[in-house]
């Protein structure tokens, strides 16, 4: 998992709701957050990274045993924290 497929992932998530309308223009949150607060859009970003990562160790522990899955979410892992 690249970072521009875990930015994708954070933009469908911030956008799940549709866009922001006013007036008769609409707008999409992931765009408003990364125009007007870069550094909070970041932080969303690393947040949701980390939220996976959790997830991964709660699967490591859970399904470890399999020496194939253990090396599978070893490297998801990796691709994360190189994030």
């Amino acid at each position: 998992m690249d970072k521009q497929m875990i930015y994708e992932m954070v933009d469908e998530m911030l956008d799940m709701d549709g866009p922001v309308m006013i007036g008769s223009l609409q707008f999409y949150r992931s765009d408003i957050l990364k125009r007007l607060d870069p550094v909070a859009y970041r932080e969303v970003a690393l947040e949701f990274v980390n939220s996976h990562i959790d997830d991964l160790l709660d699967d490591l522990s859970r399904y470890g045993h399999d020496e194939g899955e253990r090396e599978f979410i070893r490297e998801r892992l990796a691709e994360l924290e190189d994030f």
